[in-house]
């Protein structure tokens, strides 16, 4: 298996992998900002590694494929695959041109980000070429790709991928637990997980320092800009000094992470980027209602489960607005997102990815 980026759930994806292969069948390839990263220390420490030598997918992937040929491996596993499928595919056309090569092993490739042109998510260049080097990728003998969808299963089909399989995002079922009553007089609204700029922030802390009924809850690791907002923002000072601001910034492990999440009465998911959001299925599995956008995947899913409520992530006046709704009938948004928790697990996940009959 090669992981090249330790960011959010991506190592917690390689050990729920790892950890139903025997020993022998373990192989780490990783890049070494993954190797540093105090995500390897929490998820992966302890499993049988090899260091590659660039963190640059040019460089790494053809590395990690030269790498599991040597060693015999007859299967390699590409579990962040976007950024590989270019390198991955020249490397697979130029080695079978070359007669004398190690046999080379079958490759699975997850694509955790499969946008198009035109959707909520600014354009890329990358982003209109994928679909034609994952169609070629998919051409080659050996070679299967997927996509991860959504843990709900509620997307099945990617417009400009035709043919490729979903996986569904992985989310452990927790015992039954609805959040308890609110004991403030006030609603804690959480943003949890790694805290970046995508996420919306300083529209929930103006939505919430317009009201008197809300705070704002930060758990996980800060970007530096949010962080610079947090500092110089005039709106979230006034939250901080009235107590309605609580910010835990730094990697949570999954304990820390699951008391975090216990502890809001609503997770905000402010962002309408085009992929599957592993929050939203998180605070499903706790019965948590999720204050979300208004377009894009993540409000596909709200609308199939009923687990919460959207707005225009970038309207401040809509988002206070969405708040009142959520929290008006938050009882029935709670029972909805305890009945789609049902449908969460990890098996999807590693069995498309693991099984050759997947």
């Amino acid at each position: 298996m090669v992981e090249l980026d330790p960011l959010g759930h991506r190592l917690r994806y390689v050990r729920l992998l790892f950890d139903v292969l025997p020993p022998t069948e373990r192989l780490l390839l990783v890049s070494p900002r993954v190797a540093d990263s105090p995500e390897f220390a929490t998820h992966l420490a302890g499993l049988e590694t090899v260091r590659l030598s660039s963190d640059d997918h040019d460089r790494a992937v053809p590395e990690a494929l030269a790498a599991a040929s040597a060693r015999g491996a007859a299967h390699l596993v590409i579990p962040d695959g976007d950024k590989a499928v270019r390198p991955l595919l020249r490397t697979l056309l130029r080695g079978s041109l070359t007669k004398a090569r190690p046999r080379r092993p079958r490759v699975t490739v997850l694509l955790m980000r499969t946008a198009l042109p035109g959707g909520p998510e600014p354009a890329t260049v990358g982003m209109a070429l994928k679909p034609a080097l994952v169609a070629a990728l998919r051409r080659l003998p050996g070679v299967r790709v997927r996509f991860l969808t959504d843990a709900f299963g509620v997307v099945t089909r990617r417009p400009g991928f035709p043919g490729v399989l979903p996986v569904r995002d992985p989310v452990t079922p927790v015992d039954d637990m609805p959040p308890g009553p609110r004991t403030s007089g006030r609603a804690r609204l959480g943003v949890l997980g790694v805290v970046s700029a995508r996420k919306n922030v300083p529209v929930l802390v103006r939505a919430a320092a317009a009201r008197d009924d809300v705070d704002v809850v930060l758990a996980g690791r800060c970007e530096p800009d949010v962080r610079a907002f947090l500092e110089a923002d005039p709106d979230a000072a006034r939250l901080r000094a009235g107590g309605r601001l609580h910010v835990d910034d730094r990697l949570l492990d999954e304990d820390e992470f699951d008391a975090a999440l216990r502890s809001v009465d609503v997770a905000a998911v402010l962002h309408d980027n085009d992929a599957p959001s592993g929050i939203v299925a998180e605070s499903c599995a706790r019965g948590v209602p999720v204050l979300g956008p208004d377009r894009g995947w993540i409000a596909t899913v709200l609308e199939a489960t009923g687990c919460g409520v959207g707005a225009r992530v970038d309207d401040v006046g809509d988002v206070g607005r969405a708040i009142t709704r959520v929290l008006a009938d938050r009882e029935h948004y709670v029972v909805s997102a305890q009945k789609a928790a049902g449908s969460l697990g990890t098996d999807d996940f590693v069995t498309g990815l693991l099984d050759d009959r997947a």
